[in-house]
């Protein structure tokens, strides 16, 4: 009895060790077989940086391949057109061409090309000039209608006006001659008006104000073909008015007036009737033309300066029309 007891208790150690043993191996197989089952790494590839989620613990390795493919994609089409050359160069070789000629015809339609290329490009030049020059000759039409609307403005009321005046005196011009006199060997000094006349012309330059306007009553038929009168109108519109006009004239601009009524008839033109208030050089009181003076006497003993208010007449044109038919 004791020799099985000492015998159990001394088979107890080893039993247990025996025991480890087979789990410890149980645990390294079981973990050799888990180490089997799945992969050491797991290699992914992607296009671009998106977001990856990972869904296990397994080390992952990401390689950004945009290069990659790119180069790829070049060696490959590198490649095709290296064998196309190739082939095309069979072909040539196989049926005789002569590479000389096609090399010839070649280079003759470059020609033809650049010669085609240079002909679009001075016809585009030549249109870029031809827009220029529309826009050039719109802009001047665009000025010229300005011109003329301005020229042709019915309500403009003042309007500037030039013309030629005729008035019913000549601007005198006294002078001291010598005569043959009553005795042999002398010489008479009398009064000589080396301007004598009695209508002068000058260049006038004013401004008619509108006071009636007449333009509908000269745009009707007057009378009919039956009347003694019968006034036919223009197959147009014109403009009518009676003013006033103020000018002045002459190279003395300061001393030189014109002041009367106007009548504008035909849009532009202008006759006028008035007065032409001037400074004259003109004969003291007491001296006559061809009085015979003494010999102490000058001309200004005898002449001062008057003014005078004569009669005129003009026919003037307006300003706005001379300017457009200048340009």
């Amino acid at each position: 009895m004791k020799h099985l007891l000492l015998i159990a208790l001394l088979s107890l150690p080893l039993g247990l060790k025996a025991q480890q043993d087979s789990i410890d191996a149980l645990e390294a197989t079981e973990a050799m077989e888990t180490k089997a089952s799945r992969p050491s790494i797991d290699t992914v590839y992607v296009l671009r940086s998106d977001t990856v989620r990972l869904y296990r613990t397994d080390t992952l390795h990401i390689y950004h391949t945009d290069t990659i493919i790119r180069r790829e994609a070049d060696t490959a089409a590198l490649k095709a057109l290296q064998e196309k050359e190739v082939f095309y160069r069979e072909i040539l070789t196989a049926n005789g061409v002569d590479k000389e000629k096609l090399e010839a015809e070649r280079n003759y339609y470059i020609r033809v090309v650049d010669s085609l290329r240079s002909l679009v490009r001075i016809a585009e030049l030549e249109n870029v000039r031809k827009e220029e020059a529309n826009k050039y000759l719109a802009e001047r039409a665009k000025a010229a209608e300005e011109r003329v609307a301005q020229a042709t403005n019915r309500k403009k009321k003042i309007r500037p006006i030039q013309g030629v005046a005729m008035r019913f005196y000549r601007t005198p011009e006294w002078e001291i001659r010598l005569k043959a006199g009553a005795t042999t060997g002398t010489y008479d000094r009398y009064i000589s008006n080396r301007n004598a006349g009695s209508i002068e012309f000058d260049y006038v330059t004013g401004a008619s104000v509108m006071l009636w306007d007449l333009t509908k009553y000269f745009n009707k038929t007057h009378g009919n073909d039956s009347s003694a009168i019968h006034i036919r109108r223009f197959d147009q519109e014109f403009a009518y008015d009676i003013g006033l006009y103020v000018g002045f004239g002459g190279s003395n601009l300061f001393k030189n007036f014109y002041v009367g009524a106007s009548f504008r008839f035909v849009d532009f033109f202008y006759l006028t009737l008035g007065m032409n208030i001037a400074e004259y050089q003109v004969l003291k009181s007491g001296y006559n033309n061809n009085d015979i003076i003494g010999n102490t006497l000058s001309i200004d003993d005898v002449t001062a300066k008057a003014w005078l208010l004569k009669p005129f007449v003009s026919l003037s044109i307006d300003l706005d029309f001379l300017s457009y038919i200048k340009k």
